[in-house]
């Protein structure tokens, strides 16, 4: 245990560093409840999204099966060559009880038929629809992704909080409660050494007087 002068003035303080700490469990504590709840909505957006992604692959998979039987591989190969493209995405800012949580822009990447840039007279339907399923997908894929970094930022967030929580609770509180007690001690005894002092002092004056 740390060494403490044993005054009247410690304990006060020491008392007072106990109820702050027992505040900071509760207030930490509430943080968690809060957080994990956040957590386990996002969870289950996560698996919804991931069922949902697992739908519109095979969806979109069949699409493109049906344009590669009917128009051919080499017609679906050139018009995808043709409609190559990169995208950029912004970062945001979520803050989520004063955790700043990255997130990826909200922003559709599902083309009109004119934009991809191939002739609307020379490509099917079907290779249409099979752009239009991917692109679907490519946004989900995008949704996922701010979701599941919220989900990873949040459960880091929560084990920070449990640590400190712990610390508090089997650490800190019990050493500041057990410094409380030593001062009590020696305060104790020192009153009781001055009034044995005292009696002691009172019978003497009695005696001689």
């Amino acid at each position: 245990m740390e060494k403490i002068n044993p005054t009247r003035m410690n304990l006060l303080q020491n008392k007072a560093q106990t109820n702050l700490a027992v505040d900071g469990v509760s207030l930490l504590k509430n943080k968690r409840d809060a957080l994990v709840k956040e957590f386990f909505t996002m969870v289950r957006e996560m698996f919804s999204f991931r069922d949902e992604l697992d739908e519109r692959v095979r969806n979109a998979a069949n699409v493109l099966n049906l344009a590669l039987g009917i128009d051919g591989p080499h017609v679906v190969k050139s018009v995808g060559m043709s409609t190559k493209r990169e995208i950029s995405l912004g970062i945001e800012r979520r803050n989520i009880w004063g955790i700043r949580v990255p997130e990826l822009e909200k922003r559709s990447v599902v083309r009109s038929v004119m934009a991809r840039g191939y002739g609307i007279h020379t490509v099917s339907s079907r290779i249409d629809d099979a752009a239009t399923s991917f692109e679907g997908i490519l946004n989900l894929i995008i949704a996922m992704a701010s979701n599941e970094i919220r989900v990873k930022r949040l459960g880091d967030e929560i084990r920070k909080t449990t640590r400190r929580v712990n610390a508090l609770e089997q650490v800190v509180i019990p050493a500041l409660q057990e410094q409380s007690r030593f001062i009590e001690r020696i305060l104790e005894e020192r009153e009781r050494e001055d009034l044995f002092r005292l009696k002691r002092l009172k019978k003497m004056r009695e005696t001689q007087g």
